[in-house]
């Protein structure tokens, strides 16, 4: 993993993360640039986490707009950015694809709200669909499967909303569709409120319904003979975002008051099986 230093390396991509699972049964002439693309990754989607001052949050968002574009000329300052410039030149990665993340990484600064389900998948896709697509560009995943690819990202980007949903929610920020919150008779505020829960409940069996019916109609455009190896990376993604969503629903969508966390030993039979394709 050349390119970058053990801390940022370790801070982005910690032993026993799903990211580190990720890469490390990806192959191999590809994880130092898979590795680069999620340490980008992290410092662009930890700024909400970490600026609470809007304002400060988007001059840092900006900031790393523009090493984007610096990367792809070879002259960026950061680390990462640096590490990232040999991987966007080497491997072709569209800038736009990157840019679009950044833009939604605003809206999450902004706590953009959503008015219907289509918001919501359009979100999705915004986020883990540009990123499993630049995970597919980096491997050269052929093109004509580019839509399942960002399916797939969309599903994956869901399970962690549902995950994060109590976190987001007491940061103030409730991603959920305002049709979905009709729909259950719930406001955002009561979500968070002890009284609401059967309600609660209800409304997030719907929401992991949702990401099932997204999850199999992506499954349904994956090649019928084994996929190549330029797939694994998105793959080991949806592996063990079909673990997670199996322990949510196991658990009870225990989300507003806890936050459920794969096993470092989980993640790693979980891959394992993807990769070899035990069942």
């Amino acid at each position: 993993m050349a390119g970058l230093s053990r801390e940022h390396i370790e801070r982005a991509v910690p032993l026993g993360s799903s990211s580190y699972y990720i890469i490390r049964f990806s192959p191999a002439p590809y994880r130092s640039d898979l590795t680069h693309l999620f340490a980008w990754q992290h410092e662009l989607t930890n700024i909400p986490l970490e600026c609470s001052d809007p304002g400060v949050a988007k001059t840092r968002l900006q900031w790393w707009r523009e090493e984007i574009k610096k990367s792809v000329n070879g002259n960026a300052q950061h680390p990462v950015a640096i590490a990232l410039s040999e991987t966007i030149n080497t491997r072709k990665l569209p800038e736009p694809l990157f840019q679009k993340i950044a833009d939604n990484i605003e809206n999450d600064i902004e706590k953009a709200s959503m008015s219907e389900w289509e918001d919501l998948h359009l979100y999705c896709l915004s986020h883990g669909g540009n990123f499993a697509e630049l995970l597919s560009h980096t491997t050269g995943c052929s093109e004509m499967f580019k839509t399942t690819i960002r399916q797939i990202g969309a599903y994956v980007t869901l399970i962690n909303l549902l995950r994060n949903l109590g976190a987001d929610l007491r940061r103030g920020h409730c991603l959920l569709p305002d049709s979905l919150l009709r729909q259950h008779q719930l406001r955002p505020e009561q979500l968070l409120q002890s009284q609401s829960r059967a309600r609660t409940q209800k409304m997030l069996q719907t929401l992991s319904d949702t990401a099932t019916r997204w999850r199999i109609k992506a499954l349904e455009s994956l090649p019928t003979t084994q996929p190549p190896t330029s797939w694994r990376p998105v793959l080991n993604q949806l592996a063990l975002a079909q673990r997670l969503h199996a322990v949510l629903e196991t658990d009870g969508f225990n989300v507003i008051d806890g936050r459920t966390h794969l096993t470092p030993l989980q993640k790693l039979w979980t891959v394992w099986r993807a990769v070899t394709g035990d069942r």
